[in-house]
C-alpha cells in the first residue's frame, strides 16, 4: 500500500502537500462530448456570424490558453448543420489531425469531429485538469507513432485516468506556475517571431530587386548603381566529397566536413568554423585529393539538392582555422574570384533577389536538385564599396545572433517547462 501512495505523489511539490493524489477516470470528473459535423463550407452566408469555429490549426501544441481563432459561425448554420454548440469554460482536444492539441475554451464555441470536448469538472481546476490531459495525450501520441491508428476516440477517453491532488489549492499553484511559464515562452516566441519577419524584410528591402540596380532600402552615404555579372565571372567551383554520416563522427578532431543536410537545418547564412555542429571526417580515410579544396574564409558553399524549397540554400564560412574544413556530400562550394565585404555574400545568396532566380533552375519532384552550371548563370548583385558590403554584412550578423539567443532562450524555457511537467504531476 505504502508503495503504490508513493507512486502517486509528485517528485516536486508546494510546501504543506502531503497527501496522495487520488487516480480518477476522465469521465468521472468530467463530462465527455465529441464535436460536431461542419457547415456547407460553399455557404459563406453561414460564415458570417459570432460564434467561434475552432480548427487543430487554431491551437498551439502545449499551450492550454492562447487560441487564436481565425473562423466564425452564425446561428443559422447551429441549425442546418450537425454542428454542436460547446458551453464555454471546456476544455478542447484534438482528436485526429494535431491530435494532442489542447485548450481552455473561455466562451460558447463549435468545432469539427475532430475534436472532443469536456467540461462540467466536478469542482476540480480546469487549467490543472487540461495541464494533466496534454501530458496524457503526449503519452498517447507516443503510443499512436508507428502504427495505422490516426487518432483518438471518445471510447478510447473515456478508458483513460489522471492522478488528482484533493486540494484544490494546489491544483491552483500547478496551473498558475505553467500558466506563467507559457505566458513567458509566448512572449519570447513572439519576439523571436518579429526578428524573424524583420530580417526577411530586411533581406528584400537590402538588395536590388530583379531588373534593377539600387536596392528600396540604403545605409546613408552610398548612391552608386550596383554592380552586376554571373556567377561563373567572379566565382570559382572546388571539390566537394560524397561522404555519408557513417564516414563522420563528434569526436575524433580531424579534417571537419559540412554535410548538406547541416547546410539545410543547422547552419545560418554565415557559419564559423569553429562551430561544433560541423563534424570530422573519421581519420582512416584517405583525403590527399582534396588538398586544393581545402575551405577558407568568405568561401561559399550551396546546398545542391533538398526534399521541398530551401534547395540552393548558400553558407559563407567565417574563422576557418585549423582543423581545416572540407565540403561534403549534396554540396557546391565555390570560392569568389574578387573581395566581398564580411558576411554580404551569405546574406545575398539567400536574399529574395537571389532565391527568385533559383527557383526555376530547379529540378525534380519529390527530391529537388541544382546544378553547377545552372548556378554559373545566376546573376550577382553587389555594392562596389566594400564598406557597404561590410555594413550589410554586420546588420544581419546583429539580427542573426538576436534571433540565435532568443532561441536558446526559448529553448530553455520549453526545458524547464518540461521538466516541471514531469516533476510536478503523477
Amino acid at each position: 500500500m505504502m508503495s503504490k501512495e508513493k507512486r502517486r505523489v509528485p517528485k516536486l511539490r508546494f510546501p504543506g502537500f502531503t497527501d496522495a493524489w487520488e487516480q480518477r477516470k476522465l469521465d468521472d470528473i468530467a463530462k465527455i462530448k465529441t464535436g460536431g459535423g461542419t457547415p456547407k463550407t460553399t455557404n459563406l452566408e453561414y460564415w458570417s456570424g459570432d460564434i467561434p469555429w475552432i480548427q487543430s490549426s487554431d491551437l498551439v501544441e502545449g499551450d492550454v490558453v492562447h487560441v487564436n481563432i481565425k473562423k466564425f459561425i452564425n446561428n443559422n448554420a447551429l441549425k442546418n448543420s450537425a454542428a454542436k454548440l460547446i458551453s464555454c469554460d471546456s476544455i478542447a482536444l484534438v482528436t485526429r489531425v494535431g491530435v494532442g492539441k489542447v485548450a481552455v475554451i473561455n466562451q460558447d464555441f463549435t468545432t469539427s469531429q475532430d475534436f472532443l470536448s469536456l467540461s462540467d469538472f466536478d469542482g476540480n481546476d480546469i487549467k490543472f485538469i487540461a495541464y494533466q490531459l496534454f501530458r496524457l495525450m503526449q503519452e498517447n501520441a507516443k503510443v499512436l507513432q508507428g502504427t495505422s491508428i490516426k487518432g483518438i476516440t471518445k471510447t478510447d477517453l473515456i478508458e483513460q485516468s489522471i492522478a488528482i491532488p484533493n486540494s484544490i489549492q494546489e491544483q491552483n499553484l500547478i496551473a498558475n506556475i505553467l500558466l506563467q511559464t507559457d505566458s513567458i515562452i509566448t512572449l519570447h516566441q513572439r519576439k523571436l517571431n518579429n526578428l524573424k519577419l524583420k530580417k526577411k524584410a530586411l533581406l528584400q528591402k537590402l538588395f536590388p530587386k530583379n531588373g534593377e540596380r539600387y536596392p528600396e532600402l540604403r545605409f546613408p552615404g552610398f548612391t552608386d548603381a550596383w554592380e552586376q555579372c554571373k556567377l561563373g565571372e567572379i566565382f570559382e567551383y572546388l571539390q566537394n566529397n560524397t561522404l555519408s554520416r557513417d564516414s563522420l563522427n563528434y569526436r575524433i578532431p580531424n579534417i571537419k566536413n559540412i554535410h548538406y543536410g547541416d547546410i539545410l537545418v543547422k547552419f545560418n547564412e554565415i557559419l564559423d568554423g569553429s562551430n561544433k555542429d560541423i563534424p570530422y571526417i573519421n581519420p582512416d580515410l584517405d583525403l590527399s585529393k582534396f588538398s586544393k579544396s581545402l575551405l577558407r574564409d568568405g568561401d561559399v558553399i550551396f546546398s545542391d539538392t533538398a526534399e521541398d524549397d530551401t534547395v540552393g540554400k548558400a553558407i559563407e564560412l567565417q574563422n576557418v582555422n585549423a582543423p581545416f574544413i572540407l565540403s561534403g556530400l549534396h554540396t557546391i562550394p565555390c570560392r569568389p574570384l574578387i573581395p566581398f565585404g564580411k558576411g554580404y555574400l551569405g546574406n545575398f545568396f539567400n536574399s529574395n533577389s537571389y532565391r527568385l532566380q533559383i527557383r526555376p533552375l530547379v529540378q525534380g519532384i519529390k527530391v529537388s536538385s541544382i546544378s553547377k552550371s545552372a548556378l554559373k548563370d545566376t546573376m550577382i548583385k553587389y555594392p562596389k564599396n566594400l564598406d557597404e558590403q561590410e555594413k550589410i554584412g554586420s546588420l544581419f550578423q546583429s539580427i542573426t545572433k538576436m534571433i540565435t539567443l532568443h532561441q536558446r532562450k526559448l529553448d530553455h524555457l520549453q526545458l524547464q517547462k518540461k521538466a516541471l511537467l514531469q516533476q510536478m504531476f503523477v
